[in-house]
């Protein structure tokens, strides 16, 4: 319980970081809101992403022990590849399949992009990159370290979460609602997610 009191204040503490800082900035002259959108371009926007419901990407990841996050990353890179802009012309390095088995330094690159996007497009952004990122390593974390069981829970919930809170934002994006149905192809990514983090599990009770 102690553990748990500590990870809410911390959670406590990036809010009110994100909220005295990123939260307040507020552009009221056309001046600074054409700055914004120059440094928003500058710094790389995209006009695809892969979409998946937000609901369905927290329990595909609830149910694959997590790992279903490393295909919806894929997934991203593979859509923002082919829609990446920024003003010097300049493309993202690296392939998709490289930047999501780097997932977990590029998770937060895939954040500033979200977050970039939806800022441009006058819609809410989520919270900072890195916010959601600290987050989901620290759920990670968390799931693998901590001895207690219900804070083990707590942190493996933020674990599967932070994907699907980014993706609740990206989702404004489009007009046409997305379908709480997963498509086969995300069903068969996270049967094949759940098969590898048993084997995982497995492995390490076995060496550790």
């Amino acid at each position: 319980m102690e553990r748990l009191i500590q990870m809410l204040g911390i959670l406590a503490v990036l809010y009110a970081a994100y909220a005295l800082s990123l939260k307040k900035w507020n552009y009221q002259t056309e001046t600074q809101r054409n700055a914004r959108r120059v440094f928003l371009k500058t710094k790389g926007l995209s006009n695809t992403f892969y979409f998946i419901h937000a609901g369905a990407l927290f329990l595909l990841n609830v149910f694959s022990g997590g790992l279903f996050t490393f295909y919806w990353i894929y997934r991203q890179w593979q859509a923002i590849g082919q829609g990446f802009r920024r003003l010097d012309g300049h493309s993202l390095k690296h392939c998709p399949l490289v930047r999501s088995l780097g997932g977990f330094a590029t998770f937060f690159s895939l954040n500033a992009i979200i977050c970039r996007t939806c800022e441009y497009m006058h819609h809410k952004s989520p919270l900072p990159a890195w916010v959601w990122g600290t987050l989901w390593l620290a759920g990670l974390a968390g799931s693998i370290w901590v001895s207690s069981w219900p804070e083990r829970i707590v942190c493996y919930v933020f674990f599967c979460a932070a994907p699907a809170a980014l993706q609740h934002r990206l989702n404004a994006l489009p007009k046409e609602p997305i379908s709480p149905q997963p498509k086969p192809a995300e069903i068969i990514a996270a049967a094949i997610a759940l098969a590898a983090a048993l084997g995982i599990l497995a492995a390490g009770r076995i060496w550790f």
